[in-house]
This record gives structure tokens, C-alpha cells and sequence, in this order.
């Protein structure tokens, strides 16, 4: 592999560990400043929970990157979920980012295979359970969504778009929430499992 691709891996592996102390220890600290403060102080603790975030990195940052592909899989299934649930807020419900998060993920599976010198049949039924569980995360994601939506009481909404109208009725809601979750958690599947055969193929010929 050439020195800028070993560069970029680092970057990007940098990248998602990194940030994942920085934005946790943020939200904890909004939590704490909500249950026991009362308006005071809000620049210093989202400065101190940035900052703590800051200081995890610094410290364990270069052995979580030395150590990526060599991380249980239920620690990273956890940090994608938590990723998954962080893109959907920032996207207000709609995932649009979470694609991005199954391509992410068959890009580091079929690195980790390479690197494993993983057969065949043992690459492709990682590929396989990769793409499986990215869908799976899609599909607790969308009924999480519908959960919200029936919460702000979408039920009985009248949407209207210039000449296209409708009332989100019982049937129609219900019939929009499955068939969006099936076509999503499809399309999850497919870029996770489309992702991790192209750059398994790339890291392979890049190798001769």
C-alpha cells in the first residue's frame, strides 16, 4: 500500500474513533447541566465536555487506530449503532446519512478481511453479515421514526404539495412506514454488501 493511502486509512480511522469520546462526553454534559443547573454556566460545561472528549483522544487515540481492525465486533456494531443514531438526529428523522454509514462499513470489512488474508468463503459470509446487520440497525431505525411519528401525532395529518394531497389515514400511514422500512433496509443491505466486494476487489489489485 502507498504511504498516502496508509495516511488517509489513519485519517479516517482517526476519524470515527475520534470523535465518538468528543460527542458523547458533549451530551453528557448538556445532561448534567439540564437535570442540576439551572441556565447557568452553559459555555463552560460544553466547553469541559468537548474538552473531556479531547483528552480520551489524546490518550487512547493511537492505540484504538493500531488496533481498528482487531476490535471485537460487538464494540463496533455498538459504535455504529451509536453513529446511526447520532446522523439521524442531525438529519431530523430522515436517514440520509445513514448510507453513508453501510458504505463505511463495507469499506472497513473488506479491509479487515485483506488484512486477514480471509478465503473466499469466509470473506463473503463476513460481507454478508455486514451488509445483514446495517440493514437490521435501518429497520430498528425506521420503526424508532414511526414511533415518533405517531408520538407527534402524524395519524389524521392532512399533507398537501401543490396538486398532490393526502391524510396520513391508519392504512396509509402503516403502508408508507413498511414499505419505506423494506426499500431502506434494501438499499442499507445492498451499498454495505456492493461496497465491501468493490473495495476488496480495489485492495487486491492494488496489491499485485
Amino acid at each position: 500500500m502507498s504511504r498516502s493511502f496508509k495516511i488517509f486509512e489513519s485519517f479516517t480511522l482517526g476519524a470515527f474513533f475520534g470523535f465518538v469520546p468528543v460527542i458523547f462526553c458533549f451530551s453528557l454534559a448538556i445532561l448534567i447541566y439540564v437535570l442540576f443547573f439551572e441556565g447557568k454556566l452553559v459555555p463552560v460545561w460544553t466547553l469541559s465536555g468537548v474538552a473531556a472528549g479531547i483528552i480520551i483522544d489524546v490518550v487512547l487515540l493511537k492505540s484504538w487506530i493500531s488496533k481498528a481492525y482487531r476490535i471485537n465486533s460487538k464494540i463496533l456494531a455498538l459504535l455504529y449503532t451509536f453513529y446511526s443514531v447520532v446522523t439521524l438526529g442531525m438529519c431530523m428523522g430522515i436517514p440520509i446519512l445513514n448510507f453513508a454509514l453501510a458504505i463505511a462499513a463495507g469499506l472497513y470489512i473488506a479491509r479487515k478481511m485483506q488484512l486477514a488474508g480471509a478465503g473466499e468463503q469466509v470473506r463473503k459470509r463476513n460481507f454478508k453479515k455486514t451488509a445483514i446487520f446495517c440493514a437490521a440497525v435501518m429497520t430498528a431505525l425506521c420503526f424508532f421514526v414511526m414511533l415518533w411519528a405517531i408520538a407527534g401525532q402524524m395519524i389524521g395529518y392532512r399533507f398537501e404539495m401543490g396538486k398532490l394531497s393526502f391524510t396520513f389515514t391508519v392504512p396509509v400511514f402503516f403502508a408508507l412506514v413498511f414499505t419505506g422500512t423494506a426499500a431502506l433496509a434494501l438499499l442499507q443491505y445492498t451499498l454495505a454488501r456492493t461496497s465491501a466486494t468493490a473495495a476488496f476487489r480495489l485492495l487486491a489489485k492494488s496489491r499485485k
